[in-house]
Order: structure tokens, then C-alpha cells, then sequence
């Protein structure tokens, strides 16, 4: 609360506030933070740059929103609050908004965001009482609206890009924006200067570019008359990695661009200013196009080496034909070829998520997809990270103007019965809402199962680089979420990531002698003898020396008090010429058992 009150303190006298609210419980709960939404910091940067004071205020589902927003609105004397809406909190605003108009009768509402732009007419209907919404871009409607000294008709229908409500209260839309080809001159926000939550919010993100050339069938960009692809410089982007290095201590970033590896010879100076300035140091991830990677395939080591650590490609089925349907511009040969060479590279994480219940969706696809997606896991083990999103109808895409002409029946337009992917808006010709529900679990059930058959599979070098992203960079994934579990692999590897610990394959002959092994798993005992437990569940009895091996390898002693015990032990010695040998063999099936770490002195 004495957080809230100071950030309250330091907003005094603004000239508009942008809210962040976030309407899923589900999510909320899931992490204290919140990511910003960077597009809500561009508004406030641009309008900065014109001598106006703009904050941004992060709300969840836990927050009484219609009760604090109006104090806060008060405390800053703003005039003008406008709003990020999505498909989510399109709901929550539908509610909220009446009660802050009537605390708050000359306040100024802008709606703004995907929703707005992909369903300018629905969201205005369904969000009453507000000033206007703004289609596109908010860059520059939204400084107008600032620098306008009143907000009226005559005001808004001068204003290219905008939706509101004229005198007669009819739906009134004006020029559409001219699009900014030079982004950089927007800059990049500056976000501690604008958040009002920096004790909620996190900025792990950066946009190097704006558009999209892919043309999706599911995707808004995919129905936009005109797609125009625009980049900022390599000079811009690396100066905003530093800001946010600098500023917040961050070590792995989200370029969250629908396609970044677009350019060859951009990418290119990207890795190599990247190399040059942290050597690896900071880690990063993007999406890419399998087909743009499949023609440039020579570059996927220039791109490790600048650090990229998790690439996400657009799986989307395992069918050609529905591929073909989407628009998607690739073929499942390349998304094969190239998920192989990705982890040929040693980059660690490629990311494909497929729809379920899409276009021309039937049983007999679903299976086709399911089976794919095991084979791109089965490909590269311990690489590849599946999900699956159930089809959700995005306002403005081909699939949601003309459903029938992708064998779909959209059953509910607005997304109102569940989160967007994560519920069933619509059935295909072959497929009923609860069919679809049904298919998508069990996608999830059998790609859970296929993780936990491909454990042992995993490289150790891949296993090594799993846990050291996750202690160091706290990059996470199903498949490090899964092997944390496990105690034989957290117990291993763990350490060896945090440091000071090393595998026996990592000590030298002149230094065994002098380690001290440390055994990682649990033994077992049918009141007899003691058994090893291997990582694939077996149990194996040991043999005497294995045994005295596996129990004095405590953490304790060197490795030559341990040597130096068992051969004062006549019991446990075959020939004393071999013993030596004998030991070090063990310990390298100790190793493959993920049984023993080791320290040096």
C-alpha cells in the first residue's frame, strides 16, 4: 500500500493515464508480476517527446479497479484515461467503464488495441460511453487528442484513424492512418519513466519491428488489404538492449515481432553487434518462418552465438492440405528439416504450437497432427517444446469474416465462454464443440506422455544446457519443468549448473584422486543389499564393490581415502592391478546413471 500511495504521489498532475488491465484470474494467479504492454509505453514516449506527462497503470482481476481508479484518477487531475482492450478485458470494460464515467462525467475515454482494431464496430457497441476508439497505430491520434483543447465532434472527425459516436449516435469512422514507414522515430519508451507499477511489472520484451508479411488465415494481419513490414535500425534496437540491460538487470530477451529472422543481412548485423557487445551473455529468443530458414539454414550458428537460445516457428497442423489452407507458405518438410538443423546447431529450444479444430478439422487430420507433432519432438529430444491452442476466431482474419469457406461454424464470435485458444468458439463440418474439447486434451495428454518417453534420449550436453538456462537465466520450458521434477536429474545437474560441481567425465586422472564424489540419488534395499536406482526407474543391485563405492561417495572423501579404504578391505579386492580401473569404470556407469557429482579441492 505505501507502494501505491508513493506512485500515487509522483503522478500528480498528468495529462492522461493508460490502463493495463488484465481480466484472467487463471493468469493472475500465476505470477505476482505481469509483463508490460509495450504499446501503452510507445503512447507515452511519443507524447513525451511534446512536453506531455503520460503514465501507465497495471490492474488485475484481484484489483477493485472501479474503486481505485477513480481515486487515482482524481489524485492526477487527468483528463484523458484510455485503455488497452484485447478479447479478454473487452468484459471487464464493458462494466467498469459506466461506473467511471459517472464518477467521473468529464473524463475523456479512449479504447485502443487488437480489439479495437480488429473489431472497431463490436468493441464500440459492446463498450458504450466513451470518446472515441482509435483503429491502428496510437502514436499519432493519441498526441492530437492530447494537444486537442477540447474533444468534441468537430475535433474527432479531423483526427485520421478514429471510431466514435457522432451527434446522432451513429458509428462514425475517419480517414484511415497513413502508416509511419521510419519507426524509429518513435524511439523505444523509456518504461520506468511512464509505470506506475515497477514493483509489478516486468519488461522482458522488445519489438524491433512493426507488421507482418505473412498472410494467416487465422491471424488479423492475414485479412489487412496491406501488410507493410517495417524495421527500426540495428543502432536503435542494440541501444534499447542496453537501456533494458542496464536499467533492469535483464539477461534474457523477448523479440516479440511476429516474424524477426525476415532479412538476411539485418539478422545478420543484429548477431554480429550482439557478439561484439555481450559475447553471448545476454540470451535471447524470436519467432521465425520455417521456409524463410530452410533458404538460410548456414546462419543458424551466427545466431547461437549471438546468443539466441528459444526460436518459436508456426506449426499450426500436421497436414500440407491445411497448411495450404491457412496461407501459412510452408511445408511440413520444412518444418522437419529445419527443426533438425536448429538443434544441430546446439540452439536449445524450438517452440511449435498447433490448432486444434481448425480449418477442415476432422479425426482423421487431428491424428495427422498429433503424430507430427511426435515426430518433431522425437527429431530433436529435449529441443522441441509442443503446445496446442484450441481455433479462436480473431476479429478482422479471413477465417472470421468467411468461416464457411474454411469448413467452420463459428458458434461464438465474441470468445465470451472461455480465454482466447483455450476453449472452443467453433466446430467444423466433421467436429462438435465437445468433439474438438475431447481431441484437444487428449493432444495434451499424448504429448505429456511422449515428453516423459523421450527423457532418456536427451543428450547429456542438451541436459547440461536445460538446467543452466533454468538456474541461470530462468528460462523455463516443459521440458525443464519436467526434469526438475525428477530428483535424479534435478539432484545432478543442478548442481553442476550452479557451479563448483563437475561430472566425472570433467575430472582429470591427475586430479582424481584429490575430488570427492557426492552421490545425487537415493538407494534402495530389499533388507539384504543395497540397490541403485538407474534414472529409467530400474533397480540393480550392486555388486561389493559398487557398493562400497556408491555408499562412501557421501560427499565426505577424496576419492583416494575412498581408494586407500577398499583396498585395506581383502573382501572387496579381485585383482589389486585392476582395482584402479575397476573404480573409474563404475564411476563412468555412475555417471551415465546420474549418480555421482563431484568437487574438487
Amino acid at each position: 500500500m505505501n507502494n501505491l500511495h508513493d506512485n500515487l504521489r509522483e503522478a500528480t498532475n498528468i495529462d492522461a493515464l493508460l490502463v493495463q488491465l488484465s481480466a484472467n484470474p487463471y493468469f493472475d494467479m500465476l505470477s505476482s508480476y505481469s509483463i508490460g504492454q509495450l504499446g501503452l509505453y510507445y503512447l507515452a514516449e511519443y507524447a513525451d517527446k511534446y512536453g506531455y506527462n503520460v503514465k501507465v497503470k497495471y490492474y488485475n482481476s484481484f484489483d477493485v479497479v472501479s474503486e481505485v481508479l477513480p481515486e487515482l484518477i482524481s489524485r492526477t487531475s487527468c483528463r484523458i484515461v484510455g485503455f488497452y482492450v484485447d478479447s479478454e478485458n473487452v468484459w471487464a470494460l464493458r462494466d467498469l467503464i459506466p461506473s467511471l464515467r459517472k464518477s467521473s462525467p468529464q473524463l475523456h475515454i479512449i479504447l485502443g488495441g487488437p480489439q479495437v482494431t480488429g473489431d472497431p464496430y463490436g468493441t464500440m457497441q459492446l463498450v458504450s460511453n466513451v470518446t472515441c476508439g482509435v483503429i491502428g497505430e496510437g502514436e499519432v491520434p493519441f498526441l492530437k487528442l492530447l494537444q486537442a483543447e477540447t474533444l468534441d465532434e468537430e475535433v474527432l472527425k479531423g483526427i485520421d484513424g478514429l471510431l466514435y459516436y457522432d451527434s446522432s449516435q451513429k458509428l462514425t469512422v475517419t480517414k484511415p492512418q497513413k502508416q509511419n514507414p521510419h519507426i524509429d522515430e518513435y524511439g523505444y519508451p523509456k518504461r520506468e519513466k511512464y509505470c506506475l507499477d515497477p514493483d509489478r511489472i516486468t519488461f522482458p520484451q522488445l519489438i524491433t519491428g512493426r507488421g507482418c508479411m505473412g498472410r494467416c488465415a487465422f491471424c488479423y494481419e492475414g485479412g489487412r488489404e496491406h501488410t507493410q513490414l517495417r524495421v527500426r535500425s540495428i543502432e536503435s534496437c542494440l541501444e534499447e538492449i542496453d537501456y533494458l540491460v542496464r536499467t533492469y538487470d535483464i539477461k534474457y530477451i523477448n523479440l516479440v515481432d511476429d516474424t524477426f529472422i525476415l532479412n538476411r543481412k539485418r539478422t545478420e548485423e543484429f548477431c554480429n553487434r550482439m557478439i561484439d557487445k555481450y559475447q553471448g551473455r545476454i540470451k535471447w529468443y524470436c519467432e521465425a518462418r520455417a521456409d524463410i530458414l530452410s533458404k538460410n539454414i548456414d546462419i543458424l550458428p551466427l545466431l547461437k552465438q549471438a546468443g539466441l537460445v528459444k526460436i518459436q516457428l508456426g506449426g499450426e497442423s500436421g497436414c500440407q492440405e491445411i497448411l495450404d489452407a491457412y496461407k501459412k507458405g510452408v511445408t511440413l518438410g520444412e518444418l522437419e528439416f529445419v527443426t533438425r538443423k536448429i538443434a544441430e546447431a546446439g540452439i536449445p529450444y524450438i517452440y511449435v504450437n498447433f490448432i486444434i479444430g481448425g480449418a477442415f478439422e476432422t479425426e482423421s487430420t487431428f491424428s495427422r497432427t498429433l503424430d507430427f507433432a511426435k515426430k518433431l519432438m522425437h527429431i530433436a529430444p529435449g529441443h522441441v517444446e509442443i503446445s496446442s491452442s484450441v481455433f479462436t476466431p480473431t476479429p478482422g482474419s479471413p477465417m472470421y469474416n468467411h468461416p464457411e469457406e474454411y469448413g467452420l461454424k463459428i458458434i461464438d464470435k465474441r470468445s465470451i465462454r472461455g480465454a482466447s485458444c483455450s476453449f472452443v468458439f467453433a466446430e467444423t463440418e466433421h467436429l462438435n464443440q465437445y468433439k474438438i474439447w475431447q481431441l484437444r486434451n487428449k493432444f495434451n495428454n499424448e504429448i505429456d506422455k511422449e515428453y516423459i518417453l523421450l527423457l532418456e534420449n536427451i543428450s547429456h550436453e542438451q541436459l547440461m544446457t536445460i538446467f543452466n538456462l533454468s538456474t541461470k537465466f530462468s528460462i523455463d520450458t516443459s521440458w525443464s519443468n519436467l526434469l526438475k521434477g525428477k530428483a535424479h536429474y534435478r539432484n545432478y545437474f543442478e548442481p553442476l549448473a550452479r557451479g563448483g560441481f563437475y561430472s566425472f567425465s570433467e575430472i582429470s586422472i591427475d586430479d582424481i584422486f584429490s575430488a570427492i564424489p557426492l552421490r545425487t540419488t537415493h538407494l534402495s534395499s530389499d533388507g539384504v543389499a543395497f540397490y541403485r536406482i538407474k534414472r529409467s526407474g530400474e533397480y540393480v543391485k550392486n555388486s561389493n564393490l559398487e557398493n562400497a563405492l556408491i555408499t562412501l561417495s557421501a560427499g565426505k572423501l577424496t576419492f583416494r581415502d575412498i581408494f586407500n579404504m577398499i583396498k585395506a578391505n581383502r573382501a572387496l579386492l579381485t585383482e589389486e592391478d585392476n582395482l584402479f580401473d575397476e573404480c573409474l569404470s563404475i564411476y563412468k556407469e555412475f555417471e551415465r546413471e546420474l549418480s555421482v557429482i563431484w568437487k574438487k579441492i
